[in-house]
């Protein structure tokens, strides 16, 4: 490994590691098992598919145990400490959709592009670029490529997947900023979801064909049936939440929604069961993280019913 890779590695606080030898050093794992999952990690997963929300299914790609425990070293000494795009606000700790709708905040038109089997799409070559870029060898950057990629992709599965897609998407996110940044329009990618926002409607609509000539031209593929545009007529929604001249929120449709089934815990247990208390413990957690206004009018409305259905299940949300 040349100096200047060490150098290079150690500036951004990544271990060095220049040998198999290295490797099993810091992993704790020995060579003959790193050689295995690395030179046969195919045989390393379980696949299985479920549907999808859109029709459909996806494939999941589960690795061994061995081989997770391997992925998820390096992702936690490797890819976490590697900075991704400002635009990235997707599979990042501490981060949520609600910090890749906020920047949407007080637009007019607000354009949303998905793209198509974001992790499939991605290739070896790709990730070995990613290691190679950061500091490690032909070596060091092959043998991580193997062990984070399975038949030529990205696993849906892989805890590392996330990340490398996210790094191998980063001159996607500079390109596209730079573009629409000189147009005065808000740019954001939460994975495969891309949001962009302006006050103009006509300049929002007029990015369009560039920006999926540039997707294209960075081997990524636009999923032309999730393209949408909401102006003044259409409820503004980035990432599933609505975006309003001064907030961020769930909407008052979902909260309604939320309520009736805060008010079906109050019925009979024989009524209710605990799957639905599971439920609405899930989505004041999602509140908490993305509607905090609309989670204290929950948690009022909850204190009000357990005063008077004491002996239901909405008591247990009371606490």
């Amino acid at each position: 490994m040349a100096k200047t890779e060490i150098i290079k590695l150690n500036m951004l606080g990544l271990p060095v590691i220049q040998s198999i030898d290295d490797f099993s050093v810091v992993t704790h794992i020995s060579k003959y098992t790193i050689f295995q999952l690395s030179h046969h990690s195919d045989k390393y997963y379980k696949t299985y598919e479920i549907p999808k929300k859109s029709g459909g299914k996806r494939t999941i790609c589960q690795p061994s145990k061995k081989l997770k425990g391997l992925q998820s070293w390096i992702l936690v000494n490797i890819l976490n400490k590697i900075q991704v795009s400002p635009s990235c606000k997707g599979f990042r700790k501490g981060s949520s959709t609600l910090d890749n709708a906020m920047p949407h905040i007080g637009a007019n038109t607000i354009l949303n592009l998905d793209l198509k089997d974001f992790f499939p799409t991605v290739t070896p070559k790709q990730v070995y670029n990613v290691f190679k870029t950061i500091g490690y060898n032909k070596l060091i950057a092959t043998v991580f490529t193997n062990i984070c990629t399975y038949k030529k992709m990205l696993p849906q599965g892989s805890p590392c997947s996330p990340m490398l897609a996210n790094l191998t998407a980063w001159t996607l996110d500079l390109r596209i900023q730079g573009y629409v940044g000189k147009r005065g329009i808000s740019y954001t990618r939460y994975a495969d979801d891309l949001s962009f926002s302006g006050l103009n409607p006509s300049k929002v609509v007029k990015i369009i064909p560039m920006i999926k000539t540039i997707i294209d031209d960075e081997n990524f593929i636009v999923n032309h049936k999730k393209t949408r545009i909401a102006s003044s007529a259409r409820a503004k929604i980035v990432t599933g939440l609505i975006v309003n001249e001064d907030s961020v929120g769930v909407g008052r449709q979902k909260y309604k929604d939320l309520r009736a089934k805060i008010h079906h815990l109050t019925f009979p247990t024989e009524q209710t069961n605990e799957k639905l208390l599971y439920h609405v413990g899930g989505w004041l957690s999602y509140l908490n993280s993305v509607d905090k206004e609309r989670l204290k009018k929950a948690k009022k409305y909850i204190s009000e019913l357990t005063k008077k259905h004491p002996t239901t299940l909405i008591a247990r949300l009371d606490r």
